[in-house]
């Protein structure tokens, strides 16, 4: 079918009767009336049928889709792919009022890759291929979506991102190489997550180039989909790519200000970040700007928080009292007021924990203490590809419900603070010599543990040992279970490897090889640890390269 174009300008400048300067692929009349620029007829009159309802497609059609999209990626053509949208013209129809225009984000997409491969714009008759891309988008937002109004789903964010911000040029690429990069993982598809690394690489340069025309809220936003990039695909362990732009988002936030990210789905985003802020802080036992008042309860202000975002208030705090404790052995302050108020701290902060584990409601693990298969490979056993951290599903044979799964996550996350707060006071001989001596503590830590009545006779540091070493036993004989649900959490490896590296510091320092079963334990969660494959990020970020791990907590965002 063959239309004749009107007008070599833009939609928009032609229905406000206004000069468009045909620039590509945004005019600048509606870059600079900050208007949404609905893009350029041209003569043909073709239009996919699938476009409209890809977030629905069947299992059979999701297969088709990956089998295209793996097609396409393995000759080459979707380098191309971006810039056939030029040759393509919806179907006329009548424009509901005060309905946005189709986005134009797979234009963007389309011109992006097309400067990748340096492409000339490919036949139209690649129309599925555009099919494919939108389906595996589709495909991961369901996935990301909360699995019930009641819980928390740390990248649901995404979805309502994809439709609030439709003008950032970056973020369609970012987006589409966070789906394409989980299509390779999820059918192991290797090339669909090569195209993603592609894709990724070209969102990075258009970050660059526009960066200085962004509002500081959109590059927040962009910038945070390159987080859960780096944290899904290449890990948490010496990868620097999601420091560098964690620096970056520190940066925005100073800027912005809490009340900037006070509302939906920006509060979202700015949950998501704040949570690997802390798990940053605790694995560099450092405080976080997100401990402060002004970032813990400035941006919810205006909404309720749930047992989740009080999970990690609590969390937030632990990263200070962690460096002051390490920093009393440094200084050596031994017997003063100081000393005294970390371990006041420390205890208070246990208390509350236990205090929010028991409002929370939150129903744990069930069942006998053992490994769940008396197999003894099988103990060590855990999926690289899904412990790479991409958000997953569950499969309807699992036997498993949505709270069940949220209960055992979040008990788990609680036995690690938990552990890493009493270990603490035991491995440092300051606390520990204070505990002893002083009564009031001791009441504090009985208060706490609640110990049976011949228990109680034991000394303070008999009582933390045991408790430590049951923390531990938890955290290793869930291990592999935890590994795999703490992947639905979105953080990448961030929260699992920071709890194994919990546990196996306490068999470090107090596995006397004594007891068989501990022995085994630390084994088991070094294997779990070992499984968990680490790519070395490659692709230069928006930002600085180079990033210590410390200096993401040095920023004074607060």
């Amino acid at each position: 079918m063959v239309g004749i174009p009107r007008s070599k300008g833009c939609r928009t400048c032609r229905r406000k009767k206004i000069k468009c300067d045909e620039q590509r692929p945004r005019c600048g009349q509606c870059r600079k009336g900050v208007r949404e620029c609905e893009g350029y007829d041209h003569s043909t009159v073709f239009r996919n049928s699938f476009a409209d309802n890809f977030t629905i497609t069947p299992d059979t059609q999701r297969q088709e889709a990956f089998r295209i999209a793996s097609r396409f990626v393995g000759d080459g053509a979707l380098g191309g792919i971006h810039a056939a949208h030029r040759d393509k013209q919806l179907v006329p129809r009548k424009r509901q009022a005060k309905v946005r225009a189709h986005p134009y984000t797979i234009a963007r997409l389309k011109h992006a890759q097309a400067q990748l491969a340096g492409a000339t714009p490919l036949p139209r008759t690649l129309d599925a291929q555009v099919w494919a891309v939108e389906c595996i988008m589709g495909q991961f937002l369901e996935v990301c979506k909360p699995l019930s109004e009641s819980l928390e789903a740390p990248l649901a964010w995404l979805g309502e991102i994809k439709e609030w911000e439709k003008d950032i040029d970056a973020l369609p690429l970012a987006m589409s190489a966070l789906a394409l990069g989980w299509a390779g993982q999820v059918d192991g598809q290797q090339q669909l997550a090569s195209k993603g690394l592609q894709l990724y690489d070209a969102a990075l340069r258009q970050l660059r180039k526009d960066m200085s025309t962004y509002p500081p809220l959109q590059s927040l936003v962009v910038t945070t989909v390159f987080v859960v990039f780096e944290l899904c695909q290449f890990g948490s362990k010496g990868n620097p790519g999601w420091l560098t732009h964690m620096k970056g988002i520190a940066a925005f936030l100073q800027k912005l200000g809490p009340e900037k990210v006070s509302n939906d789905p920006y509060l979202k985003v700015y949950s998501f970040c704040r949570v690997v802020f802390i798990m940053q802080g605790l694995n560099r036992r450092r405080a976080v700007c997100a401990s402060s008042d002004l970032w813990k309860h400035g941006p919810f202000i205006n909404h309720e928080k749930n047992a989740y975002h009080r999970f990690y208030d609590l969390s937030s705090e632990a990263c200070g009292l962690l460096g002051s404790a390490d920093d009393l052995a440094q200084f050596d302050d031994t017997g003063t007021e100081q000393s005294a108020r970390v371990l006041y701290d420390l205890f208070d902060l246990i208390s509350r924990l236990k205090l929010w584990m028991q409002d929370s409601g939150i129903i744990g693990f069930n069942g006998p203490f053992s490994f769940p298969c008396n197999d003894v490979v099988y103990r060590h056993q855990l999926d690289r590809s899904t412990a790479r951290g991409y958000p997953t599903k569950l499969p309807l044979d699992s036997g498993w419900t949505p709270e069940v799964l949220y209960g055992q996550r979040m008990t788990h996350n609680y036995w690690t603070l938990r552990l890493d707060l009493y270990m603490t006071i035991l491995d440092n001989p300051i606390l520990s010599s204070l505990l002893v001596k002083s009564n009031e503590f001791r009441v504090l830590l009985l208060t706490d543990l609640v110990p049976e009545a011949t228990e109680a006779e034991q000394s303070p540091v008999v009582l933390i040992f045991e408790e430590c070493r049951r923390l531990a036993n938890n955290i290793a004989v869930h291990a592999a279970s935890s590994a795999i649900h703490s992947m639905y959490q979105s953080f990448g490896s961030l929260v699992t490897i920071y709890t194994l590296e919990t546990a196996i510091r306490w068999y470090e320092r107090h596995n006397n090889s004594a007891n068989r079963m501990d022995v085994e334990l630390d084994h088991h969660c070094r294997a779990i640890l070992s499984s968990i494959r680490v790519e070395e990020s490659k692709d230069q970020c928006a930002f600085e390269v180079s990033v210590l791990p410390d200096e993401v907590l040095r920023r004074p965002w607060c």
